[in-house]
């Protein structure tokens, strides 16, 4: 099956829109917003936050300080100690009886800053920042350098467009995108999709145990990837010119093969292995139930 260049870049801009979280009604604070609190921080010092509901924007800078802008409600009260040298803890308490507070904060970092970061059903951006983000219900758009990044989420939707060596991202009901152009990356969901849209990955670990996972991008010289799903369906559109050694194979589903004019090395009903082009990267995808889908662009 052959698709247009059009067509791709369609689908790709598809599979990036339907990940990046909407904003049309977050609040987010800004540089004229009032300023909560302000303190010298030292390049590399930890900061954990724990910031249950809103908007959170986070951005690094070149300065040795921390700077937190923005409004709390009065049903929350921020919680901000520590010392330079050992970094600091900011926390958003909910008073007694009070509903979930819904903050709007914008904050400063330095630009080597460790960042351990929990919410609720806030909705986060963060630019240039690495660290430990976590989630029940919000949702992530992490984008810039980062040195790693580990992000979780149970359900909520998570977007990576961060050039960094390592990410590692999981949702469990959530929609889950990378992009950007991270090298290794381990990324999995429980029921939500899974979308990579991106060609600079050398090494790849994709996993879902019900949901779909959809690669659309090319494939970078002698990468390695592994996808494996229980009964969601895999579905990679590669370029025609691609240079890949693909091994398919299922348990109790289907294999839809779009490289009809390659002669596989090996096929059977459950099990298909391909040579395309150089074949200098390596692809194994693995289900059980579910259908793998191969599409040349």
């Amino acid at each position: 099956m052959r698709v247009s260049v059009r067509v791709f870049a369609l689908l790709c801009a598809c599979v990036v829109g339907a990940l990046v979280p909407s904003r049309a009604h977050a609040q987010h604070a800004g540089a004229t917003d009032p300023v909560l609190r302000a303190r010298a921080l030292r390049a590399g010092s930890p900061l954990k936050m724990f910031i249950p509901s809103g908007t959170v924007r986070i951005v690094a800078w070149d300065r040795d300080s921390i700077v937190v802008r923005g409004r709390v409600p009065s049903s929350g009260t921020l919680m901000f100690g520590g010392r330079d040298t050992s970094g600091y803890k900011l926390v958003i308490e909910q008073r007694d009886g009070g509903e979930l507070p819904e903050s709007h904060l914008l904050i400063y970092v330095p630009r080597r800053s460790q960042l351990s970061l929990k919410t609720a059903d806030a909705i986060v951006d963060a630019t240039d920042v690495s660290g430990w983000f976590y989630t029940v219900s919000g949702r992530y758009h992490i984008d810039g350098a980062a040195s790693s990044l580990d992000v979780e989420a149970m359900s909520g939707d998570i977007d990576l467009e961060a050039t960094t060596p390592f990410a590692r991202a999981k949702t469990g009901k959530g929609h889950l995108v990378v992009r950007g152009t991270p090298q290794d990356v381990d990324a999995s969901t429980i029921g939500g999709t899974l979308d990579i849209a991106t060609s600079s990955i050398m090494h790849g670990r994709f996993t879902s145990v019900t949901g779909d996972i959809h690669y659309a991008a090319a494939i970078a010289p002698h990468a390695l990837f592994e996808l494996s799903t229980h009964s969601g369906t895999i579905d990679l559109l590669l370029p025609h010119d691609v240079s890949a050694r693909l091994e398919l194979s299922t348990v109790d589903g289907e294999i839809d093969n779009g490289f009809a004019s390659v002669r596989p090395a090996a096929a059977g009903v459950h099990n298909l292995r391909l040579s395309l082009g150089a074949a200098s990267a390596d692809i194994t995808v693995r289900t059980f139930k579910g259908k793998v889908i191969v599409r040349s662009r």
